[in-house]
C-alpha cells in the first residue's frame, strides 16, 4: 500500500463520517466516527516506513507503475551514493515548517479565534526522530506532510469531541496504556543492557586470571583414526583392527615418523576412502578443541598423548608449541562473556520482584514461559525502532537542551 494510498484512505474516511448537520452531529458522536481518529493514527504509522523506504528505492510518489527511462536510471547510476541530490535549500531550526490555522495546542480552547499552531524544523526534525528513527533527509518533507495533515484530522475531531464517545474514550485509553507500557518496558531492557554493558577492567583481569587455560594456544599435531566408518567393501571396520592401528600409529610417531605419512598409510591400510584431515593444527585454542583433546595443552611442549577416543574416532595428540595470549587481545572476548552474565543476572533479579502463572493449557505449552529473556532487547518496538536507536535516542536526549526534546518537552506552538 503506498502512502499516497494511504492518504486517500484517511481523506475517504474523515469526508465519509463528518458530521454534515446538527442532526448528523448528534448521531456521529454515537456511532462510527471513532475510526477517524484510530484510521488517522494507523495510516500515519504505516505511511512512516513507506515514505523512507521509497525514497531509497527510488519510487515515483506520482506514478509509481512508470518505469524508468534510461537516461533516468543512467543520471541515478551517475549520482553518488549515499548522498541523494535535493534542490531545497537549508531551513534555520527556528523557521516555522508547518503553520496550521484553526488547530490549536491540547491546552488551549477549541474554538478560538486566533487558534493557530506553529512547528518549527527543529520541533519537526524531533518528532520525526522520535516516531520514525533514521528517516533520510529527503523523505522528512513527506512526513511533514503527514504529520501536518494528521493533526489537522485530530484538531477536527477534537472540535467535534469525538474524543468524548465512550467507545473511542475506551479504545485510546487501552492504546495509551499499551504505549506507555512499551516505553517502559524498552526503557527497562535498555537500562539492563548499559548496566551489563559497564564492565570495568578489574573485573576482566579477575577473569582472565581465574580463566588463564582458557587463553592457551598453540601448534597441535593429531593422527584421525575414525572407528564409525565403512571400509572398501562397504561394511563397519572392524574395532579391534582400528584400537590395533591406533596403538601402532602412536608407537611410530612416538619414533619420529611423520604425522601425514603416517595418516595417509592408516587409511589405505584400513580401507578408508574419504580423504584424511589435516594433521597440523595451527595455533589452536584450547577451548576450540572437543573436551578429550583439549587435554593436549597440559602436556609438556614435545610430548605426546595416549590414544583417546573424541567424536567417534581414535585419536593421537602432540603439543608441538603452547602460550598464552595476552590480556590485551583477550579483553574484547573477556568482556563479551561477562556482558552475558552480568545480563543474565539482570534479567533473573527482575524476574524474582515477579512471579506468574499460566494456563499451560491455554497457551498450548508443556511449561510456563520465562518472563524476562534476552530475545526481548533484540525486538524492535512498534515506535521505537531497535534497542540500538532507544540507546543512541535516549543518550542524544541527555545532550540536547530542554527545549529541543520531542514534542512532550517541546514549548507551546508560537499563536
Amino acid at each position: 500500500m503506498s502512502s499516497l494510498f494511504a492518504e486517500a484512505v484517511v481523506r475517504r474516511i474523515f469526508l465519509k463520517y463528518r458530521p454534515k448537520s446538527p442532526i448528523a452531529k448528534s448521531r456521529a458522536v454515537a456511532g462510527c466516527p471513532r475510526r477517524v481518529i484510530l484510521m488517522c493514527s494507523a495510516m500515519l504509522a504505516c505511511a512512516a516506513p513507506m515514505i523512507a523506504q521509497g525514497t531509497q528505492t527510488g519510487v515515483d510518489f506520482q506514478n509509481p507503475a512508470t518505469p524508468l527511462s534510461r537516461r533516468q536510471m543512467l543520471m541515478r547510476r551517475a549520482q553518488p551514493f549515499g548522498k541523494p541530490v535535493s534542490t531545497k535549500t537549508e531551513v534555520p531550526p527556528d523557521t516555522p515548517v508547518v503553520t496550521l490555522e484553526g488547530v490549536c495546542d491540547h491546552s488551549q480552547v477549541p474554538g478560538k479565534k486566533d487558534c493557530k499552531t506553529v512547528i518549527t524544523r527543529a520541533q519537526m526534525d524531533s518528532i520525526i526522530d522520535l516516531l520514525a528513527p533514521g528517516t533520510p533527509p529527503d523523505a522528512r518533507p513527506q512526513f511533514a506532510i503527514k504529520y501536518a495533515r494528521l493533526l489537522a484530522a485530530s484538531g477536527v475531531a477534537r472540535r467535534e469531541h469525538l474524543e468524548k464517545d465512550p467507545v473511542v474514550a475506551n479504545e485510546l485509553e487501552a492504546q495509551l496504556k499499551l504505549a506507555r507500557m512499551q516505553v517502559l518496558a524498552n526503557t527497562l531492557y535498555h537500562q539492563m543492557q548499559e548496566q551489563a554493558d559497564n564492565v570495568p577492567m578489574s573485573e576482566i583481569q579477575k577473569y582472565y586470571t581465574d580463566h588463564q587455560a582458557d587463553f592457551d594456544q598453540g601448534e597441535v599435531w593429531r593422527l584421525y583414526v575414525p572407528r564409525l566408518i565403512a571400509g572398501a567393501s562397504g561394511q563397519p571396520l572392524d574395532a579391534s583392527a582400528i584400537k590395533a592401528k591406533a596403538n601402532e600409529l602412536r608407537e611410530r610417531a612416538a619414533a619420529g615418523e611423520d604425522f601425514d605419512q603416517l595418516q595417509r598409510e592408516a587409511y589405505k591400510n584400513l580401507g578408508i576412502n574419504v580423504a584424511p584431515p589435516l594433521t597440523k593444527l595451527n595455533m589452536v585454542r584450547r577451548t576450540s578443541l572437543p573436551q578429550d583433546e583439549a587435554k593436549v595443552f597440559d602436556l609438556n611442549v614435545g610430548e605426546l598423548s595416549p590414544v583417546l577416543e573424541s567424536a567417534g574416532a581414535l585419536v593421537i595428540l602432540k603439543l608441538e608449541s603452547k602460550q598464552s595470549i595476552p590480556v590485551e587481545s583477550a579483553g574484547p572476548e573477556i568482556k563479551s562473556i561477562l556482558q552475558r552474565d552480568h545480563l543474565q543476572r539482570e534479567l533473573q533479579s527482575a524476574a524474582n520482584n515477579v512471579k506468574a502463572q499460566f494456563n499451560l493449557n491455554y497457551l498450548g505449552m508443556p511449561s510456563a514461559p520465562e518472563l524476562f529473556t534476552p530475545s526481548a532487547l533484540a525486538q524492535p518496538s512498534a515506535n521505537l525502532g531497535t534497542a540500538s536507536d532507544l540507546r543512541s535516542r535516549m543518550r542524544s536526549r541527555r545532550r540536547m537542551p530542554l527545549n529541543a526534546r520531542g514534542p512532550a518537552a517541546l514549548p507551546p506552538p508560537r499563536q
